[in-house]
């Protein structure tokens, strides 16, 4: 019975796995299954060399560089019925040829539990740890110029060794979720929240940084038609941080988002979700912002050898100090097509409107446009071996200049597993 248990789990767990690794279905890893003890090892690394010609953003004075990185992933997977355990460790690490202090490792620890006691109750529950970083130019040091990352952190003209290392910090995630209601059935209701607590090792990115944030959705679902359900959220997200404005760092916000709209599943060719409504945002000492909010994700299947994916928005969420808020537009769309059973092609386009708002201070607002690019290919060579190529390029236009920026990264990786 335990075999069967591991046998019909490492195709779950497989499922999930592969899902993260690759974004289309005819390319995919099939990675074997490692049994240890009551579960099932499943491990896959991903490697790439890439080069960026513009690794800290800059709106002049641009960096260029080759970087090697590394992705392994181990899962650790059982299944009792229909009970699912599963342990993630991750480790993305990169080692940069111009300068060592862009070199990064973050290490990701993930627990998660998956329970249905009955057909009409299901449980989500997991705990997450992991070590990640900011990249130079990016977080505390975003719109530096290069003296101020390389050289002169303090901008006063005096060398000072710059802001050294990539920022550190540390990310604890507590999470949790139940649906009550048969699958099959006309209604079903869901609660998810999770519990985020950020910390940054050095103290000057500590400041309007540091946060503990609770997330918090209610939800509806009603079977209109047989793949079509009728959905109603109501989503809470409550940010408080570490130090006040008086003390250098940003106000608490809390925000109230109500939303309805429609889940499809193979309808016309597409599978999806639209909500709208309505979201209001109160920020310590701020007047009240009242923003129209919804979102969209849908993929359609026009031809057998074509998926095109969209994903558009609107959302107003936390910008750092010194702007309380940014309120983000962006749409995006990918046309994958599969020239042959194991080469495929990617194309992409995105375009983003970020407007910052919430500045105590007596300057402009700042709002940035954003436009990006990609190409890639994919070529299984074997069962457990994909080679892939890319060219992702983005142009930020901002009304402030020293934001402005163009970059292009060129990668070329494989994808492995067992």
């Amino acid at each position: 019975m335990e075999r069967k248990n591991i046998l019909g789990l490492s195709l779950i767990g497989l499922t999930a796995v592969i899902g993260t690794q690759t974004a289309v279905a005819q390319t995919a890893l099939q990675p074997q299954a490692i049994p240890y003890g009551s579960f099932v090892l499943i491990p896959t690394l991903n490697t790439r060399t890439v080069f960026d010609d513009n690794i800290y953003s800059l709106s002049s004075n641009e960096v260029s560089s080759f970087s090697q990185v590394i992705n392994p992933t181990l899962n650790f997977v059982a299944q009792d019925r229909l009970n699912v355990y599963k342990l993630t460790y991750n480790l993305n690490a990169a080692g940069y040829a111009n300068d060592s202090n862009d070199s990064y490792n973050d290490h990701t620890v993930d627990v998660s539990a998956h329970l249905e006691p009955t057909n009409r109750l299901r449980f989500d529950t997991g705990l997450a740890y992991a070590m990640l970083h900011d990249d130079r130019g990016t977080g505390a040091s975003s719109g530096f110029s290069l003296g101020q990352i390389r050289n002169d952190a303090n901008g006063d003209g005096v060398f000072d060794g710059g802001i050294g290392e990539v920022d550190k910090y540390d990310l604890t995630t507590l999470r949790g979720g139940v649906e009550f209601g048969d699958k099959t059935a006309r209604g079903l209701l869901l609660a998810n929240a999770s519990l985020n607590q950020k910390s940054y090792s050095r103290a000057s990115s500590a400041i309007a940084r540091d946060n503990d944030t609770l997330n918090v959705l209610l939800g509806l679902r009603a079977r209109l038609m047989p793949k079509t359900k009728f959905l109603i959220d109501y989503e809470i997200t409550d940010t408080n941080y570490d130090k006040s404005p008086a003390q250098g760092g940003t106000a608490d916000t809390k925000d109230n988002r109500l939303l309805g709209g429609v889940i499809w599943e193979n309808t016309a060719q597409t599978t999806g979700k639209l909500r709208l409504g309505q979201g209001k945002r109160q920020t310590d000492g701020q007047k009240d912002i009242n923003k129209f909010t919804w979102d969209l994700g849908m993929e359609w299947k026009p031809l057998v050898l074509d998926r095109i994916n969209i994903d558009a928005g609107a959302r107003i969420s936390d910008a750092s100090a010194p702007y309380t808020s940014v309120e983000n537009t962006h749409y995006s769309v990918s046309w994958t097509h599969d020239w042959l059973d194991r080469v495929n092609t990617v194309v992409s386009l995105g375009k983003s409107k970020d407007d910052y708002v919430g500045n105590p201070l007596p300057i402009d607002n700042r709002a940035d446009d954003v436009t990006t690019y990609g190409v890639a290919v994919n070529y299984q060579m074997r069962r457990w071996l994909i080679l892939n190529a890319g060219v992702n390029s983005s142009d930020k236009d901002s009304n402030i200049a020293k934001f402005n920026n163009k970059r292009n990264v060129m990668s070329i990786g494989a994808q492995i597993s067992l």
